[in-house]
């Protein structure tokens, strides 16, 4: 009788475990896919882990998709943000300046929020970017996998924001780990924000 209330026990917190991942990984795997740009004031590039003093895949992908937009015309400026992690020689920030000059944006449209660690901050300090210089709407620039709480955290600090995922790196593990860490930021962003 025991045994059979434990398998039963196993099975219900497996159903359990199983309808969590799927409610809070589909959305943020819909989101990655199918958010689209909407033309703006700012692109806002997450940062990410830095090689030495060179942007990881990761990063590169998130700066390549700004590049792309800020050549389509969607905003005439770009927000690069990220602080000197403890393993980092320089800021996140000016890695992704100088990656960006060297694909020849202009200095003067990059702007550089160097003091956050987390995604929270780096959107709370480029809001406070985005006020002093009068933009009103941002275009995110994170990868799929990271676009939509960056989007929710946007609205709860009312930033007024379109996304634009960049593509995950082709490392099947390194996106399965992207993504499951994401899941478990997104369930307690939902827990914790209530």
């Amino acid at each position: 009788m025991k045994l059979l209330i434990n398998q039963k026990l196993r099975r219900f917190l497996l159903m359990v475990v199983v309808i969590t991942v799927v409610a809070v990984e589909i959305p943020i795997i819909a989101v990655g896919h199918l958010t689209k740009p909407v033309p703006g004031d700012a692109i806002i590039v997450l940062g990410a882990k830095l090689i030495g003093d060179e942007p990881s895949t990761m990063l590169r992908l998130r700066l390549d998709e700004a590049i792309h937009l800020y050549s389509q015309g969607y905003a005439p400026a770009i927000i690069v943000s990220g602080a000197q992690g403890q393993d980092e020689s320089i800021s996140e920030a000016a890695a992704m300046r100088h990656y960006l000059i060297k694909k020849g944006i202009p200095d003067n449209s990059i702007y550089i929020e160097d003091k956050s660690y987390n995604t929270y901050q780096n959107l709370l300090n480029s809001k406070n970017i985005m006020r002093e210089h009068g933009f009103r709407q941002a275009i995110i620039v994170s990868n799929a996998s990271h676009i939509r709480r960056s989007l929710v955290l946007a609205q709860q600090l009312g930033i007024e924001a379109s996304g634009s995922p960049a593509p995950m790196a082709d490392n099947a593990y390194l996106t399965a780990k992207q993504y499951a860490r994401e899941g478990a930021a997104m369930l307690s962003l939902i827990m914790f924000s209530r």
